[in-house]
């Protein structure tokens, strides 16, 4: 009998437009657990998935700055939320009220959440937020800088990690613009239903 991958990655290319141009770009579409959704990848990422651990995870992996002289490749890992319900936005701080998003204080990490930004993302009928983690220890030149995120359609939850998305100490070189355009051209698609009969 034949079973039913919980992941599968598609892609396609696409025109996108930008400043005046069209670069070509790759639609992703991932089909992750009962999240299904798309993503314009201009960067030519690479993709890893992980369907053995307890929590299945998509992997968008990209050196996207590759001409920043402190460039650092850039590691997203998705994962699909939709059970957790509002839980999946309160366990990564994120609290949504009156129509404004904000963070909820950290007991285990006081000193990250004072530094860490907040980032409302709204994406075509998407909304979410993300915020920064930066490393508060180590040499201060090596110390990077993460995001966490929740997205959601009000039917689907996807959050996610990037362990660094920069270096703290060169923050005109970070890939943090790039990662957060990335996650507001996020498309929600409705899932498709398993085939009569499967398991």
């Amino acid at each position: 009998m034949m079973r039913r991958l919980p992941i599968y990655i598609l892609s396609f290319s696409a025109l996108t437009s930008a400043a005046g141009e069209t670069p070509q770009a790759d639609v992703r579409e991932y089909a992750l657990d009962s999240c299904h959704f798309t993503l314009i990848d201009p960067y030519g990422a690479r993709i890893d998935t992980d369907t053995e651990s307890p929590i299945h995870s998509a992997s968008y992996i990209s050196l996207m700055r590759p001409n920043a002289q402190h460039s650092i490749e850039v590691s997203i890992r998705f994962t699909c939320n939709t059970n957790d319900g509002l839980d999946a936005f309160t366990n990564l701080h994120f609290k949504h009220e009156s129509g404004s998003w904000s963070l909820i204080p950290s007991e285990t990490d006081p000193e990250n959440l004072v530094q860490a930004k907040l980032y409302p993302i709204r994406g075509e009928h998407v909304i979410g937020a993300a915020h920064t983690e930066n490393q508060t220890t180590g040499e201060f030149t090596e110390r990077t800088q993460g995001l966490v995120f929740c997205l959601t359609d009000q039917k689907q939850i996807l959050c996610g990690i990037s362990e660094s998305v920069g270096y703290v100490a060169y923050p005109k070189e970070s890939s943090l613009p790039q990662v957060l355009k990335l996650l507001e051209s996020i498309e929600f698609i409705e899932p498709t239903p398993s085939p009569a009969g499967a398991p």
